[in-house]
């Protein structure tokens, strides 16, 4: 489970949870940055209900000199080179500028704004510099409004060129559409087509608007957003309430797409785990649109699967279609093979009502659940309730600071090693830098580890009934005299090394073998023959104790001792390996049947 782009291995900071990888039942997964590669490249733009699909940047930029909507497209791109927290480095190689960004998104808006002649290339801490395409323009930042999961948006108020206040918006449409002007709905109906086409295709969608602000009003808000930021108890909070009042009344004027890969085999690996018998959610906070194709294009959703989607606008539908749901789950066993897809706006009433247990019932009989538009505080929630009415063992997955909550709240958490920092990979118990790399950490690590730690119970109860039973038997032997059969040395050394069947029986069913299972099994045998022969050597110095003289003319003389260890080992032993023999050969038998079946199947 080495990364060998990135130089990052594998890490493991609870190892009492290694038992538990074998047992996992439920899988909640992020979806960006976990299931894709985080590495983000704009594809298609919509300006004032006019789309720009991805090779269009002649026709954006003739527009943007001649065409009626000019003065939208200069605003659209001034928003992508502007309204973001990225920090310009240029090469000292190549004289290139490198953007170092906190978000993929933005770096990918930035590089984007490139192709269409807006660079961003200066940034001071009052200001930003841009290239357009009438040559450079300075904006003083007067406020950054920061992007939060509750705000679903961030904001930019600057000062331009000609002394006017203008604020800068992006972010998801549930953030957007609603706090938008009459006059400012201009392009709703025709951009929120171009969203859904572009969520329908899998991609990371954003809006962008804009507004006129007065100085007077700029002057007045401006007093109370520092006093919100002076604020010492729930500070968000207020922070969030003031800028509220000064993103409002937006002018709506495009979307973008941004492209995020899959990961390498990350369907080949969701259908492993469910081959297993593993279930898997996916927590996004995407459109319901994107949701869909991400289940579709993990395998999440396959042909055969039916689809359940609950949309409905209040408490009384949703309630009803829960309990249709549940009704024809009783009558049709076969529905079992379904995905449940659910917004996080129903989800907390349905969470939070008296439909909590029929809609985990309903969840738990479906094979797969994508939830989207959730929270971080949701993701926490469903994997917390989940954890506690299954009592299974559950796994967490994701990349970000927001997936903590969730990590915490699961009965393992894995962070995988990403582009938006560390957070989740030091709050999570395992960390890994791909999601295909769980099918290692389950089925090989787990696996291996739970079948070893039974096996070391079998064998401690083995040993045991070894061991009295020889004791019972000489106190038979010796007509129950009270005579001890070893001394305390003698069950001292017996309970810290192995005996020889024993050590080699393991060592036939263990299949990871390595130098450290080679030196248990011979260094153990070694330490009992090294003892038996330095314990006779020490019989004057421990004879107030002993009741064994001379043992090494007795045991390594005598013809019987070593032709019982010899038998005995070959006898006992002799099962075992037939038993793996015929086991190894079957199954190799099945898969040479397949691999030809295989064959056939595609010649055909």
């Amino acid at each position: 489970m080495y990364h060998k782009e990135s130089n990052t291995p594998a890490r493991v900071r609870s190892q009492n949870l290694n038992v538990e990888l074998a047992k996992v039942k439920y899988i909640f997964s992020d979806k960006t940055g976990t299931l894709t590669k985080n590495i983000m490249k704009l594809k298609h733009c919509s300006i004032a209900g006019e789309l720009y699909p991805e090779g269009s940047q002649n026709k954006m930029i003739n527009n943007s000199i001649n065409h009626s909507t000019k003065n939208y497209i200069l605003e659209f791109l001034r928003i992508m080179s502007i309204c973001h927290t990225v920090i310009p480095e240029k090469s000292k190689l190549t004289d290139e500028i490198v953007y170092n960004a906190s978000s993929p998104d933005e770096q990918a808006l930035v590089i984007g704004s490139q192709q269409f002649g807006f660079t961003f290339h200066t940034r001071c801490p009052t200001s930003v510099t841009i290239t357009a395409l009438y040559g450079e323009e300075t904006y003083e930042i007067l406020n950054i409004i920061e992007f939060t999961n509750s705000r679903k948006r961030m904001s930019v108020i600057v000062r331009t060129p000609d002394g006017q206040v203008k604020l800068f918006c992006k972010g998801a449409d549930t953030g957007i559409i609603k706090r938008l002007s009459k006059s400012g709905e201009k392009y709703k109906n025709q951009t929120l087509m171009h969203l859904n086409d572009f969520a329908r295709s899998g991609y990371r969608t954003l809006c962008f608007a804009y507004k006129n602000i007065p100085e007077s009003f700029y002057n007045k808000w401006k007093d109370e957003y520092l006093n919100a930021s002076a604020v010492l108890i729930d500070r968000e909070s207020a922070k969030n309430k003031v800028a509220e009042k000064i993103e409002k009344k937006l002018m709506l004027i495009g979307a973008t797409a941004i492209e995020n890969k899959l990961q390498d085999n990350v369907p080949k690996t969701i259908q492993a785990l469910m081959c297993a018998a593993i279930k898997v959610w996916i927590l996004t906070g995407d459109k319901e649109e994107t949701a869909l194709n991400i289940g579709l294009s993990t395998t999440l959703i396959t042909q055969d699967s039916s689809i359940i989607i609950f949309n409905e606008s209040n408490l009384t539908d949703l309630r009803h279609a829960i309990n249709q749901k549940m009704y024809n789950l009783d009558l049709k066993v076969e529905t079992i093979n379904c995905t449940l897809i659910i917004c996080g706006r129903f989800l907390k009433h349905a969470l939070s009502s008296d439909l909590k247990m029929k809609f985990l019932k309903l969840c738990f009989n479906c094979k797969s659940v994508i939830c989207y538009r959730i929270s971080p505080t949701q993701k926490a929630e469903i994997v917390d309730l989940v954890t506690k009415y299954t009592n299974e063992v559950t796994l967490a997955i994701g990349d970000g600071a927001n997936d903590v909550p969730m990590l915490h709240k699961a009965s393992i958490g894995v962070g995988v090693v990403g582009l938006d920092g560390l957070q989740a990979y030091n709050a999570s118990d395992y960390s890994i830098c791909q999601f295909n790399y769980l099918l290692k950490l389950l089925f090989v690590h787990g696996a291996w580890n739970y079948e070893k730690i039974t096996k070391m119970i079998y064998f401690y109860h083995y040993k045991t009934v070894v061991f009295n039973s020889l004791q019972l038997w000489f106190a038979i032997y010796s007509g129950w005299s009270g005579q001890v059969l070893f001394d305390r040395w003698n069950i001292f050394t017996y309970k810290s090394c192995t005996l020889v069947i024993v050590c080699f029986k393991a060592g036939l069913h263990i299949q990871s073998w390595s130098f450290i299972v080679h030196l248990a099994i011979w260094v153990s045998i070694l330490l009992w023959i090294s003892f038996i022969i330095i314990y006779d050597e020490l019989k004057n110095i421990l004879m107030h104790f002993t009741v064994f003289i001379n043992i090494n003319e007795i045991i390594f003389r005598s013809p019987i001792f070593w032709i019982t260890i010899l038998l005995t080992t070959s006898v006992v032993l002799l099962l075992d390996i037939i038993i793996i023999t015929i086991q190894r050969t079957l199954s190799n038998d099945m898969t040479n049947n397949n691999i030809k079946k295989n064959g056939i199947l595609e010649k055909l």
